[in-house]
């Protein structure tokens, strides 16, 4: 978001499409995002990005680090103890879901196995249309306010946050 909008049209940073067929057979960590050979060959510069789901991508993207990150933090504290995990005795991500309800519901679960049991693994509520506005508009605010963050990645996740709301 910093760069100018030519900057990513200029050789190196503009990937071509002989560029993605060459990537798409190398093995996972060397192929940059090119896990399959491209459908159809289309030069790059005649496709328009479809913002709308590039932003709901990225948010998504954004909140899910923001919640592994409040875990791992509780994680780090409570690591001489050898309580499971559990939503409702993570100081950290408590606040995390105080700071994200800003107007709307939203809510994080561990999901369950077929026996009943947790399954280790988490889900949290997706938010549609306004809310997620909402979000977007409100939530670099409240994360300092609501300490729900490292001290070493504060300034920096609060900044991508507010590029959205540019």
């Amino acid at each position: 978001m910093s760069k100018d909008s030519g900057y990513y049209d200029a050789i190196p940073p503009k990937r071509t499409i002989q560029e993605m067929f060459e990537l798409s057979t190398k093995k996972s960590g060397e192929n940059y995002c090119c896990c399959q050979k491209p459908l159809l060959v289309i030069p790059l510069d005649h496709i328009i990005l479809d913002e709308l789901h590039l932003m709901l991508r990225i948010t998504d993207i954004l909140l899910e680090n923001l919640i592994e990150d409040a875990m791992q933090w509780d994680d780090k504290e409570s690591s001489s103890s050898t309580t499971k995990r559990s939503v409702e005795k993570s100081e950290h991500l408590q606040k995390l879901m105080e700071a994200i309800n800003c107007g709307v519901t939203f809510s994080i679960w561990e999901k369950r196995n077929a026996d009943g049991k947790g399954s280790g693994t988490w889900d949290w509520t997706s938010l549609m249309g306004d809310d997620r506005k909402k979000l977007i508009r409100e939530l670099a605010k409240r994360l300092a306010s609501y300490n729900c963050l490292q001290t070493n990645t504060c300034q920096m996740v609060i900044q991508l946050w507010k590029v959205g709301t540019v």
